[in-house]
């Protein structure tokens, strides 16, 4: 089975030449074989995403404003890893909660990425969940660009058609409907714990 493998050249300098709200940039220059190379990159806490699918084959999405690409963007719901020693699952599970008003019975994880590996540290951890029930308070009131969300359940072939066509774009959507398509053809295959190791995270 193919496998990352970690990797380390050693370091001649480091700085870190921004310190933003969230996320810093990195310079760094190491020694790359015969090469002294200089490389920038994004160091980021994390993340965590969620695939929520009740019992009629509909996804539990937002759609949430993003400045960057100044769009009304719909995702599923996700969040920053920056509450410091909060366990990925329960982060999850808080995300869905905040965002949505939604609770879930069960919990899986279908897949582990690095959405931009050539300039960033982001790992994210996207899970399953099922068992769908609306909390007794519903969503909590939101700030930021979570005020005025737009919560909806679509129907997966629907999400299919706006990947085909590009009407959608956001990462973590697109990726996590093939992983949801690719375990309800084999779940044994693809889905793990909810509480199964995140490797990619640990090394």
């Amino acid at each position: 089975m193919i496998k990352d493998e970690p990797a380390d050249f050693p370091l001649i300098k480091r700085d870190t030449v921004f310190n933003g709200r969230i996320w810093d940039v990195r310079e760094e220059t190491f020694q790359f074989g015969d090469q002294e190379l200089t490389r920038d990159y994004l160091v980021h806490p994390g993340a965590v995403g969620v695939i929520a699918l009740n019992d009629l084959g509909q996804m539990l999405l937002v759609q949430q404003y993003r400045r960057s690409l100044g769009k009304m963007m719909w995702e599923p719901p996700a969040g920053l890893l920056d509450v410091a020693g909060e366990d990925p699952l329960d982060a999850a599970k808080r995300e869905l909660q905040e965002e949505t008003g939604y609770l879930a019975s069960d919990w899986r994880v279908l897949f582990d990425f690095a959405p931009s590996a050539g300039g960033s540290t982001e790992q994210i951890r996207c899970y399953l969940a099922t068992g769908l029930e609306l909390h007794e308070d519903g969503r909590p009131e939101a700030t930021g660009e979570e005020a005025g969300m737009k919560v909806q359940w679509t129907p997966v072939a629907e999400v299919m058609e706006a990947i085909h066509t590009g009407a959608i774009s956001n990462s973590l959507l697109i990726t996590g409907t093939f992983a949801l398509l690719a375990a309800m053809a084999d779940p044994d295959a693809i889905v793990r714990d909810g509480d199964a190791p995140w490797v990619a995270r640990e090394s």
